[in-house]
């Protein structure tokens, strides 16, 4: 029984040392499965920083365009403004020139018809006072003659009224004169603002709206690229979470086999114990059997030696001693 027990101690041993090397083996490669995760979970976190660090700068990059696009923008809007307050002079500037060429027109009407009043001919204003200043001066040393008198009254008055023509047609040329350079001075100052609004159109306007556009580009591309770089991002957090819960799934099961590499540890020594135990038992079956074997040998020669000594033959004292000793052990 104590052998049978030996061999299925033994096997059972092997057996459970087999499951031994085959869990070490697992927990090995487990732990290189798990290092190599973390070993990637660690460039992963790497790559996750770098990518956090060009999204902040990126954010930073938008937010600098932004305000220079705020800025261009900002001088775009003073400068349409600007724009506008010429072009509005302009258009003042317009109406009042052609309310000054609608008066210097009547003006010239009026003018045209004094002077076909007066016979179309030059009036020297001057020369008139003075014949009008000579005929009174005339008519005050001259003897009173009624028919002179009334003569000279009469010319008296054609020559004020010449004088009062030529008065009138004189104001009348000031104001056509007057008028008419005021219409050149708004016709040089309107070309002055349209050579402005020009140049802050041409030049100040249209590079600032290039400028806007140029801004507009890269503020799309920058864009895109913080929208790709969030992807990116993304990708890495759900990564790096992923290997986390790898790692931790690969912990809890080098856990679970050290623990069972302890059962199965324990389970060996107790069969080792009990090995040890069986074959001690085997030690002690197998000398008792050999100490009875010896006294079965030695009583058989006691025995034949009292048989001998019964029918009279020489015994050795050693031979009938073994009986001796058979019946020493019986008591």
């Amino acid at each position: 029984m104590s052998i049978i027990n030996e061999e299925e101690l033994e096997s059972k041993i092997k057996e459970l040392s087999g499951e031994v090397l085959k869990i070490r083996e697992l927990i090995s490669e487990r732990e290189k499965e798990r290092e190599n995760l973390r070993n990637e979970l660690n460039k992963v976190r790497e790559e996750l920083s770098a990518v956090i660090n060009q999204l902040n700068n990126k954010r930073n990059e938008l937010k600098s365009v932004k305000e220079e696009l705020n800025k261009l923008r900002k001088n775009r809007d003073d400068i349409i403004n600007t724009l506008r307050q010429l072009k509005g002079r302009r258009a003042e500037l317009f109406q009042r020139a052609k309310e000054l060429i609608e008066k210097v027109k009547k003006y010239r009407e009026l003018l045209k018809m004094l002077n076909d009043l007066v016979g179309g001919k030059p009036i020297d204003k001057d020369k008139l006072r003075e014949l009008i200043d000579k005929l009174e001066f005339e008519h005050e040393i001259s003897p009173t003659d009624p028919e002179k008198e009334w003569e000279f009254f009469r010319t008296i008055q054609e020559l004020e009224k010449e004088l009062n023509a030529a008065e009138v047609i004189s104001r009348i040329k000031e104001y056509i004169s007057n008028g008419s350079q005021e219409v050149e001075n708004i016709r040089k100052e309107r070309m002055e603002l349209g050579q402005q609004m020009r140049e802050l159109y041409n030049n100040a306007l249209m590079n600032i709206k290039n400028q806007i556009q140029d801004l507009k580009k890269r503020r799309d591309s920058v864009v895109n690229e913080i929208v790709q770089l969030k992807s990116r991002r993304d990708s890495l957090k759900s990564r790096r979470d992923e290997l986390k819960t790898k790692i931790l799934s690969k912990s809890a099961e080098i856990k679970g086999l050290r623990d069972k590499l302890r059962e199965l540890n324990d389970e060996v020594n107790k069969y080792q114990l009990l090995l040890a135990a069986a074959r001690k038992s085997k030690n002690l079956v197998s000398k008792k059997q050999e100490e009875a074997k010896v006294k079965e040998e030695l009583k058989k020669k006691a025995e034949e030696g009292l048989q001998k000594l019964m029918k009279g033959e020489r015994v050795s004292l050693n031979d009938l001693l073994g009986l001796g000793l058979e019946e020493d052990n019986e008591k």
